[in-house]
C-alpha cells in the first residue's frame, strides 16, 4: 500500500470506530461490507454486543455511510482501479480494543454480504472467529 491507502484505510477504521463507541458503547466488534462496481457502490454493516448482533440502521447513521462509501470509493480506485478490476468488495472488521483488520475481494462479488434474511446471523457470511 502507498501512503495515501493507509491513510484511507486508518481513516475507515476510526470513522468506524468512533461510530461505534457514540452509537453502541457496549459493542465488542464491528463490520462494514463496502461493495462497488462501475455503476454502483454501497455499504452495509452490523455490530456485536452481549445482547446480540444488530445491523446498522442506514437512515440513523446516514452520515458515518456517506463518509463511509467516499472513502471506500476512493480506496477502490487507489487500490483496484489501477489493476483494471471492474469491481471490488472490502471487509472491515474492528473490536472494541480498537484492533481492525481489511479484507479485499476482487472475484466474488457476493462475498462477507451481512444480512438477517432467512436466518442470517447479521455476521459478514463466511467470516470465521467472529
Amino acid at each position: 500500500m502507498n501512503d495515501r491507502e493507509s491513510e484511507v484505510t486508518i481513516e475507515l477504521a476510526k470513522a468506524l470506530i468512533e461510530t461505534m463507541q457514540t452509537h453502541a458503547p457496549s459493542w465488542k466488534k464491528a463490520f462494514v461490507r463496502f461493495s462497488a462496481t462501475d455503476a454502483q457502490f454501497g455499504s452495509n454493516g452490523s455490530y456485536v454486543t452481549d445482547a446480540g448482533v444488530f445491523l446498522f440502521d442506514p437512515f440513523e447513521l446516514q452520515s458515518f455511510f456517506e463518509k463511509f462509501n467516499a472513502l471506500g470509493s476512493e480506496l477502490r480506485e487507489l487500490v483496484w482501479k489501477k489493476n483494471g478490476l471492474t469491481f471490488c468488495v472490502l471487509l472491515l472488521a474492528v473490536d472494541s480494543s480498537f484492533e481492525y483488520k481489511i479484507d479485499f475481494e476482487n472475484n466474488n462479488s457476493n462475498k462477507w454480504k451481512i444480512s438477517k434474511i432467512n436466518g442470517a446471523s447479521g455476521i459478514p457470511e463466511g467470516l470465521s472467529n467472529a
